[in-house]
């Protein structure tokens, strides 16, 4: 991770509303000893025992979410923290009933009293601290029932009656904690230039603060803490130096990117989360706007916001133009318990909003079911790479998790990094391979499938409209306009006169599949079918009958040579396209023509 990343991060620190004090992060809190000023517990169970509370309940199962001390720490024999931390820590209680457990816990114990030692020398006229310190000292932490469902691993603190607050939250523990970090994470790499920042000061050994478990989504595993900057074998380090002797970080920049990090992964509008990754953004200078959001729900609305913003970073007022503001994106996914960077975005404000509302541009099209062309939502293109169930408009749905994992990654990049950017060909490849397979085309296949045609060829933009261009001649798109054509003449040959339902198996059902591939042996053998179509519509509908002949006739007769034999992977995407686009330009020019006689309206 380059240090202009981690810069980018900590300087974000004073925009993060209700970031933890150096040290801490927000820890659930399970159980809370209760003492009073001369350290003698007052918590009691049902049976009178000195006992810690319960700070569970219904909507909170794991207890209270509390800032507290924090920092990483690994291997058999791992540090305290500051007065929060587990039962074996707290009240020696040893995580296995061996005697070696029992004596670890015990070390642990020690050490944590030890710790407070040196709080309550920093405040020796604290009556908290006096009051906490004469708990352990006086032996009353060995007093202490454990509940049967207490773990070790549980977190519990201490509070006094008729103080204030939670000891750990006051400035002298938030002091003597900071110091205490600084000690353990800083005790080999001494004074020196940060690489983020360019500062002299006190560099760190390691970064004291990992990314929480579950921030970044790991599939189907179990997430785990995960450090920013992993080097803890000699194979790994340049020269076979390990952790950060390479990377030389101040506490400001290192402790403090990892806290904004996790910050930001917690706060949903500055996040999108993906099947294997997320992605967070933020801006140098704050402006109340969620680009992410916009992307993932495509509200009209939102989508309106994003051009207007542009237009506004474009054409600023007289005298206002100052330094342009930055927006920032980084994308992560997790190895077992190291942050994989995978995408990283530092661009102006303005670009930013350049490329997303190119993204709209690209993928805008025309819905079926009503005149003007729309946005999708970001998620459901990358659903729609998925399987499918269900008949008819109304009863399809995609399968959640038959998607590749890969989709919504890999659409997002294609959103922030602008209209240059190619998208991988698996994601056309996939999606062609879905419409063939199920032999549909709804308005996100349609989104998308426009989007992916563009980015593979700039080219597209003058050519594949949002709506129906009538003057491209390009045989791939005529062959799916005649395909939807056909399909029409059908639909109206065959439909129930009352119910208006079309056949139970139609030419999509079993020759869509085939057509977009070969068009040729399809829509020669189909044309000649319809005839018998047309023969039927000519005694019941006659208006129907001429328009749907005569269009059909038409594109036939823009190619001169006749439709092609096959089609590649980009032919077969624009047959598609053009099956769409003319499916909702007919369904368009029918509620144009509401007003006309029935028959007129079939056209």
């Amino acid at each position: 991770m380059s240090g202009v990343l981690l810069k980018a991060l900590a300087d974000h620190a004073p925009h993060v509303a209700g970031l933890p004090p150096a040290g801490y992060r927000p820890r659930a809190l399970r159980w809370r000893i209760l003492i009073d000023e001369q350290g003698r517990p007052l918590s009691r169970d049902a049976e009178g025992r000195p006992a810690p509370d319960d700070l569970a309940d219904a909507d909170n199962r794991n207890g209270i979410l509390t800032d507290a001390p924090y920092i990483y720490r690994a291997g058999t024999k791992p540090p305290p923290m500051l007065l929060v931390d587990t039962l074996e820590f707290v009240l020696a209680r040893p995580k296995t009933d061996t005697a070696k457990a029992a004596e670890e816990a015990v070390r642990r114990n020690d050490a944590y009293i030890e710790l407070l030692h040196q709080w309550a020398a920093t405040e020796p006229a604290d009556p908290t601290a006096a009051a906490v310190l004469a708990f352990f000292t006086n032996g009353h932490h060995l007093d202490i029932t454990v509940p049967e469902q207490a773990k070790p691993s549980d977190t519990v603190a201490l509070q006094v009656a008729g103080q204030p607050g939670w000891p750990h939250l006051g400035q002298a523990a938030q002091e003597c904690w900071r110091r205490t970090v600084t000690q353990r994470k800083s005790a080999r790499a001494g004074q020196g230039y940060c690489l983020s920042c360019g500062q002299e000061g006190v560099l760190l050994d390691t970064l004291p603060e990992p990314i929480k478990a579950g921030a970044i989504p790991t599939g189907n595993t179990r997430g785990r803490d995960a450090q920013l900057v992993s080097v803890n074998k000699s194979a790994q380090g340049r020269g076979g130096r390990i952790q950060l002797t390479d990377i030389p970080l101040c506490e400001r920049c290192g402790a403090g990117s990892a806290a904004v990090l996790n910050a930001l992964l917690a706060e949903e509008k500055h996040r999108y989360r993906t099947a294997d990754s997320v992605t967070v953004w933020w801006l140098k200078d704050p402006v109340p706007f969620s680009p992410l959001r916009t992307l993932r729900e495509a509200r009209p609305d939102q989508v309106a916001a994003v051009f207007t913003e542009l237009d506004r970073a474009r054409h600023p007022r007289a005298g206002r133009r100052i330094d342009p503001n930055k927006f920032y994106a980084l994308t992560l996914s997790a190895n077992q318990s190291r942050v994989v960077v995978r995408d990283w975005v530092e661009v102006p404000l303005e670009r930013a909003l350049a490329n997303i509302a190119a993204w709209f541009d690209d993928h805008r099209i025309q819905d079926p079911r009503s005149a003007e062309p729309v946005c999708v939502p970001l998620w459901l293109m990358a659903l729609s790479l998925g399987r499918g169930t269900g008949e008819g408009d109304s009863s399809w749905r995609y399968i959640h998790g038959s998607e590749p994992a890969y989709a919504e990654r890999d659409l997002l990049a294609c959103a922030l990094q602008g209209p240059r950017h190619r998208p991988p060909d698996r994601l056309l490849q996939r999606l062609i391979q879905r419409v063939r397979a199920d032999g549909r085309v709804d308005l996100a296949r349609a989104a998308l499938l426009r989007l992916l045609l563009i980015r593979r060829d700039p080219a597209e933009r003058n050519r594949l409209m949002p709506q129906l261009n009538p003057d491209d001649d390009r045989p791939a798109v005529l062959c799916g306009r005649i395909f939807a054509v056909l399909e029409d003449i059908q639909y109206y040959a065959l439909r129930d006169p009352r119910s208006k339902k079309g056949p139970n198996t139609t030419i999509t059902d079993r020759f869509f599949k085939q057509a977009a591939v070969a068009p040729l042996s399809q829509l020669v053998r189909l044309r000649t079918n319809a005839n018998g179509h047309l023969k039927r519509l000519r005694r019941e509908a006659p208006a129907t009958a001429v328009a749907l002949s005569d269009r059909l006739h038409e594109l036939f007769g823009r190619l001169p040579e006749g439709p092609p034999a096959t089609l590649d992977l980009h032919g077969q995407g624009l047959f598609i396209v053009g099956y769409h686009q003319q499916r909702a330009a007919t369904r368009a020019a029918q509620r144009a023509n509401r007003t006309t006689t029935p028959e007129e309206n079939n056209t």
